[in-house]
This record gives structure tokens, sequence and C-alpha cells, in this order.
């Protein structure tokens, strides 16, 4: 049987070549003309309104009343502010429920993240733990305080529940791949001398991931802060309550104090946090 000859090569120029590309631009106008249908839609479902007041009033009113802040409120200085009252306390209760918080599920995350990673707990147990972390992660933080509030009760102790349950989620899922990214050389060479699966995980894994743990702990405390500050609305804690009163009776003075007093309490934890992890990495 003879062979048939291979068919001639022919070339094209790149005007040629241009002139035959794959019409790409067809697909990417549908999606635009649909994401734009879609926005367009959800505009005018929504029906959007003002209300029937004077927006522009409204704001001077709001813009003049920040630039007075409650000086003794912020300071926490006075008869009324000292103590539970003021913001120093205030901010320092909001900082604690994220450190408490954030503390707790780093802890409880290092098992779900061995758990997780593939590299240790094999195919079946990374499922397992994968699951665990997707339900933990499903739930936002406010509608897990709303549950939880009933059962714990308004105060610190809420915050702390809510924000440690839902950090866990975040946490777990990477340090399991800080443990799934890491060096196998030294777990080989601890196979080679017949360790067992808890001197690997001592001698083997911990040295090498310990320092990238405390970096991902100390990223979501900045995230937690935020957080915390959140949960109070919902009475769990932190000086979230005092903003929510503040803007619902229209006092510009004591929301100017409040928002100050988060601005630097988030601006010196996201200085230290970011110095501490340029050491850590």
């Amino acid at each position: 049987m003879m062979k048939q000859p291979n068919p001639p090569i022919t070339k094209r120029s790149v005007a040629e070549t241009y002139q035959h590309r794959p019409r790409v631009w067809i697909y990417s106008g549908m999606i635009v003309a649909i994401l734009i249908g879609a926005f367009l839609y959800s505009v005018i479902s929504m029906d959007l309104q003002f209300q029937q007041r004077d927006v522009w009033d409204l704001f001077v009113r709001m813009f003049r009343g920040l630039l007075q802040p409650n000086v003794d409120f912020l300071l926490g200085r006075g008869e009324f502010f000292s103590g539970e009252n003021g913001v120093p306390y205030l901010i320092m209760q909001t900082f604690a429920i994220a450190f408490i918080g954030t503390t707790i599920a780093s802890i409880l995350g290092i098992p779900i993240a061995f758990l997780t990673a593939r590299n240790v707990s094999g195919k079946v147990g990374s499922k397992i733990g994968e699951v665990l972390l997707i339900l933990i992660r499903t739930f936002p933080e406010i509608l897990m305080a709303l549950i939880l509030v009933r059962v714990t009760g308004f105060g610190a102790i809420t915050g702390i529940v809510v924000i440690g349950i839902h950090s866990i989620g975040m946490v777990g899922k990477l340090f399991a791949e800080s443990i799934e990214n890491m060096d196998r050389g030294p777990l080989e060479a601890l196979d080679a001398v017949g360790a067992n699966t808890m001197q690997k995980i001592r001698y083997g894994i911990l040295p090498q991931v310990l320092p990238e743990f405390m970096s991902i702990a100390l990223y979501r405390l900045d995230i937690n802060i935020r957080s915390a500050t959140v949960l109070g609305v919902v009475s769990a804690g932190g000086i979230g309550a005092n903003l929510i009163f503040a803007t619902t009776y229209w006092n510009w003075g004591d929301l100017s104090s409040i928002l100050i007093a988060i601005i630097i309490m988030i601006t010196v934890v996201d200085t230290v946090s970011s110095r501490l992890r340029k050491k850590l990495i």
C-alpha cells in the first residue's frame, strides 16, 4: 500500500492570519450585553427613590458635626464618659474580642488544617476537612451573631464566640495550604529513619509551617478587628453598639469620636502586624 504524500503547507502572511483569527468578539459582545442588561434590570427592579428630605442640608449638618468630636467621650473623661462609657474602654474591648477570637480560631484551626491537608491525611480525610471548612464559612458573621446572641446573651462573649468560630473557616484553609506547599525533604528523611506520624508532625512539619501560621493569624486579626466593630451592631460587645446609637440619634459629635478611635486602632494594629509578618516570613 502506497503511502499518501503529506499535503503541502500553505504559508500565510500576517494580514491573512489576522483575518482568519477566531471571532471571539461575538461571544465577548454577548457577555457584555447580558451583563449590561442584568445591571439595568436590577436598577429598574429596585425602584430607587430618594426620601422626601433635603439631602444636601443633612449632609452639611453631618459633616459639620463630624468636625466637632466629643473630646470627653473620645478621651473617656468626665463623670458620664469615664470607665465603661468612654471610647478608650470600648476600643480596648473591641480589640480584646478580636484578639481572643483569633487566638481560639488559630488553635482550633491547626488540627482541622492537618485533616484537610492531602499530604497528611490523604484524599478521604482532606475531603472531610474541606466540607467542614466550607460549612463554617457558609454563614456570615452577622447572621451567626444574631443566632448565638440568643444563646450566649448580649455582650463581648457573643462576639468572641462568633469570631472564633467563623475565623476557623479561613484560617484552617490557609493553614492547610501552607502544609501542602511545604518542603517534602524533611518528611522523606524522617521516613527513612522510621519516624511515626506524630514525630513527622513534630519535627518535620511544624518547624516549617509555624512562622507562616503566625503570619496568617496576624492577617486574620486585622480582619477580625473590623468584624468586631461591626458585630457590636447586634449587641455582641465592642464599640459598634455606640456607633449605631450615635447614628440613630444624629449625635455626630459622638460618632466622630468613635470613628477617630476606630481609625487609630486599625492603623496601629495594621502597622504592627505588617512589621511582624515581614519578620516571620
